[in-house]
């Protein structure tokens, strides 16, 4: 735990961020045309893939910010997270919007929520390990339809994927001690989303949206202005980012570092010397920025089987380094630690890849045999029968908007639904304590 922290200290963040930034510049100096290159793979990446998957929700989530409907929807989750991960209802939205839009849309909800102190820095960690991952869409459209040419692979993946975050939101609410909230925390929580004293669930949802909106004294023409600019402002953030790791990637892949790697596989009799570098060439990517690593892994023959897909599995719940940055962008402002955000994308990652060598078999078959045709992926599968025949210019997210909000709809009822039960079955006349 003391090396995760050190690994994570402000002044070693600070260190790595001047290298990296250095060797950007190096590499633009010595590979200019190269650099030009990756750094376009990385924009027409963020425009097709993150932009349009992205800017709906991050719009959303501050409207519903200022009107107040995320505090009413807190007031209504409160039983279900209190019950099942020891967070505030609030934290609901968060949750949602990561097991929609992808990261790193969880972490834009919780620093805005810790910023509010409608969370302490506690939950708002937890709350980040358990909402920082990939969207349906990317999963199941991008790599399962794109990729390895299977809608129902990429929903099994997805499946894993999904399932091991909520595992460790489980194993962080059992493991972790509880932590006093801050006063000013208490305070707005309460003003937020009411305090269980035997109100319903409705009117508690009532009172806590008039409260916010209250608060907030911002028109709806101000707020949308706001939302939109907001979100703009983050993308960029996002897309910048995106553009550098992809250089970087371009820079290593010239290096050699992979063939000296896949030697030493080699030497120690672990791999054959031209298999290794094929993997590796296609795994380390992936270590970087996830879109583009996934983007790497189609093109390649080197992953099937059990063990790859458990290694895709990992890469997925590690997030890539450019995603790490776009967390410490987005949540410079608060006092969330990344050293707890680092060690829950290693938690994340190793259940992840023992979750996919355990029950990839008997998972993949049976939603291969028992899952739908997805209706929406079907914009990919006339031009994904072959590796070399995936475009990523055929593809247009925008499509994905309308089933994305469906899916976004769908977990927010299932959550309501499933609270309004707790709420009943564990009725206790004082709802409000951990």
């Amino acid at each position: 735990m003391a090396r995760i922290a050190f690994m994570s200290s402000q002044r070693l963040t600070t260190l790595v961020l001047g290298g990296l930034a250095l060797l950007l510049v190096v590499s633009i100096i010595l590979f200019p045309d190269q650099a030009f290159q990756s750094s376009l793979q990385g924009l027409t990446l963020w425009w097709k893939l993150v932009f349009p998957a992205l800017l709906p929700f991050l719009i959303i989530t501050e409207i519903v910010r200022g009107m107040g409907i995320l505090h009413g929807l807190g007031a209504l989750f409160d039983p279900l997270l209190r019950t099942l991960f020891r967070l505030p209802g609030i934290s609901g939205w968060a949750i949602a919007l990561g097991f929609t839009a992808g990261a790193p849309s969880g972490a834009v909800a919780v620093s805005k929520l810790r910023r509010d102190r409608l969370i302490s820095r506690e939950e708002a960690e937890r709350l980040l390990s358990m909402s920082h991952v990939l969207s349906p869409v990317f999963l199941v459209t991008i790599v399962g339809v794109g990729f390895l040419h299977h809608a129902q692979t990429g929903l099994a993946l997805a499946i894993i994927h999904y399932g091991t975050a909520l595992l460790l939101g489980l194993w962080q609410r059992m493991t972790q001690p509880r932590v006093p909230a801050q006063p000013d925390v208490v305070v707005n929580r309460r003003s937020a989303e009411s305090v269980f004293n035997g109100q319903n669930l409705l009117t508690r949802g009532m009172t806590a949206l008039k409260n916010a909106q209250a608060e907030d004294g911002r028109t709806f023409g101000k707020l949308l202005g706001d939302s939109v600019v907001h979100a703009v402002q983050q993308l960029m953030v996002i897309g910048g980012l995106m553009m550098m790791f992809s250089v970087l990637i371009h820079v290593v892949s010239l290096s050699q570092v992979i063939p000296f790697a896949a030697h030493v596989l080699s030497a120690f009799g672990l791999s054959d010397s031209a298999d290794a570098r094929a993997l590796l060439s296609a795994l380390l990517p992936g270590l970087f920025e996830m879109h583009l690593g996934a983007f790497t892994l189609g093109q390649h023959t080197a992953l099937s089987g059990t063990w790859q897909y458990a290694l895709l599995s990992a890469l997925f719940a590690w997030g890539g380094l450019s995603t790490h940055a776009q967390v410490k962008s987005f949540t410079y402002a608060t006092d969330i630690r990344y050293s707890s955000f680092l060690r829950a994308r290693l938690i994340h990652a190793a259940l992840s890849f023992a979750a996919t060598a355990a029950f990839w078999q008997p998972l993949n078959r049976i939603v291969s045999e028992t899952a739908p045709t997805l209706q929406w992926t079907a914009m990919l599968a006339d031009s994904s029968r072959s590796p070399g025949e995936w475009n990523l210019q055929i593809l247009n997210l925008w499509l994905m908007v309308s089933p994305a909000m469906l899916w976004l709809g769908s977990i927010l009822l299932l959550m309501l639904v499933l609270s309004v039960f707790t709420a009943f079955a564990f009725r206790h006349p004082d709802r409000t304590r951990h």
